[in-house]
């Protein structure tokens, strides 16, 4: 349509340091893949309708990309749906942000320096890869959410120290797959949902898991060891150690053992 909006991005690393990267968008699909150089963000953005202009704002050690609405065309809402898709640098460490309504999100964070990581997200769906190690340690992942689902994968190649996530009625599958190099914590509180915990068999991990109304089926792999599920890995004494506490009101808790080189195959919680 003659009213698209066609946007090109290009930020370089501001001086300085403690930086933040926040995106926030409603309805688009958000597309990140890891990138490199000096560049702290690239990428395109295509809004068909028209009424959803892409807005980038730099403020000392914070940049912001958010979608904006433009009530003048408004006519074109039902064009379709916005594609964002960004490369984002490793030159520096930076916190990343990232708050979604109606959200479409694949995002690959491997090999990225980030040192928190914030996600808060309505409704819709997002499917998270750490595909290679994080070069700095995350201090902590968090995770708020309603109903939408989520797909964490790699997750040990994080490195994070605290990872929490809080949510509704929601699907989860968390593969922790990669590689843990440090001791780990893990908080997970959902309502009415559907969780799927993978580990390897040579992560030394302890899970403690419990339901309200729901139920918890543990796969082959795990022995029952002091009120919690231990990974054989962990029954050997193996370290550092990956400590989850699995709380779901109301639904399904399952937990599964991988072979070190295979994740969960998606959208499969079998």
């Amino acid at each position: 349509m003659s009213n698209a909006i066609n946007q090109t991005i290009d930020v370089g690393f501001p001086e300085g340091e403690k930086l933040r990267l926040r995106i926030r968008v409603g309805g688009c699909r958000l597309r990140v893949r890891p990138g490199g150089g000096d560049r702290w963000v690239t990428g395109t953005y295509h809004d068909p309708t028209g009424t959803l202009p892409c807005r980038v704002v730099e403020d000392g050690s914070t940049l912001e990309i958010t979608q904006g609405l433009n009530v003048s065309s408004l006519t074109g809402v039902f064009s379709g749906v916005p594609t964002l898709e960004l490369t984002l640098g490793t030159a520096k460490p930076y916190r990343l942000v990232l708050e979604g309504g109606a959200t479409e999100s694949t995002l690959d964070l491997g090999g990225l320096p980030i040192t928190d990581l914030e996600l808060r997200q309505g409704a819709g769906k997002y499917e998270i890869d750490f595909s290679a190690p994080n070069p700095v340690m995350m201090d902590e992942l968090d995770i708020d959410g309603g109903a939408f689902g989520l797909e964490l994968r790699n997750l040990a190649n994080a490195n994070f120290r605290e990872m929490e996530v809080d949510g509704g009625a929601s699907s989860y599958t968390l593969d922790f797959g990669g590689n843990l190099v440090r001791p780990a914590e893990v908080k997970l509180s959902t309502g009415v949902s559907t969780v799927t915990i993978a580990i390897p068999s040579n992560t030394a991990a302890k899970v403690e898991a419990e339901t309200m109304l729901g139920t918890i089926d543990v796969g082959d792999g795990f022995t029952k060891q002091e009120g919690a599920f231990w990974t054989a890995a962990a029954v050997a004494g193996g370290k550092p150690v990956l400590t989850i506490k699995a709380e779901v009101a109301l639904g399904a808790l399952r937990l599964r053992q991988t072979t070190p080189t295979q994740a969960l195959p998606t959208g499969n919680a079998g």
